[in-house]
């Protein structure tokens, strides 16, 4: 029974000792704030990025459209059709309209992984230079913690937000590996 009066205590005797200890080490530590997405929105190779994957998506979605299409009419079809057709053959007509209408849905499935996997393909290798160009700006000016805006980050002040200086590194640190 006293084993379970102690364990409260403990805590807060282990938060205390935590709080005091804060200022020693909170004069040094300097933080900043990083907004990935804005990073990939703003940055050149990003824009360039994300206009080949939505030329591409719009592709798809046109490809995809005129086989919805395609698939409607002969809906259509077989509907107008129906009432003059032996059972057997509406039954193989309806038959052959199900696999389709499956076959397509297995096509938009693939489509979707398809275009995920490009997704990835494309901002993988953009997010590791990210990181590296925010690495190496946080050695260069002593930054002892970075944190990413969006990934529970409830508030933080403008002046630690370094995502425009990341940008501007990153669009230059781009722009000399293709001279």
């Amino acid at each position: 029974m006293s084993s379970n009066l102690f364990k409260p205590f403990l805590f807060v005797v282990g938060i205390i000792l935590f709080l005091t200890a804060i200022p020693s080490w909170a004069e040094e530590l300097k933080v900043g704030v990083l907004d990935l997405q804005r990073c990939l929105q703003q940055s050149e190779a990003g824009k360039k990025a994300t206009k080949s994957l939505q030329e591409k998506t719009d592709r798809i979605k046109k490809d995809l459209t005129t086989r919805q299409g395609d698939l409607k009419k002969l809906g259509e079809e077989f509907t107008k059709k129906s009432n003059v057709l032996s059972l057997e053959a509406k039954r193989e007509r309806e038959k052959e309209l199900i696999r389709k209408e499956e076959d397509f849905r297995e096509l938009v499935r693939q489509k979707e992984e398809e275009m995920r996997k490009d997704e990835y393909n494309s901002m993988q290798p953009i997010l590791n230079d990210l990181f590296e160009v925010t690495s190496k700006l946080a050695k260069e000016e002593g930054y002892t913690l970075i944190l990413e805006a969006k990934s529970g980050v409830v508030y933080f002040n403008k002046p630690i937000d370094i995502t425009d200086k990341v940008i501007k590194i990153f669009n230059e640190t781009k722009k000399e590996k293709k001279k």
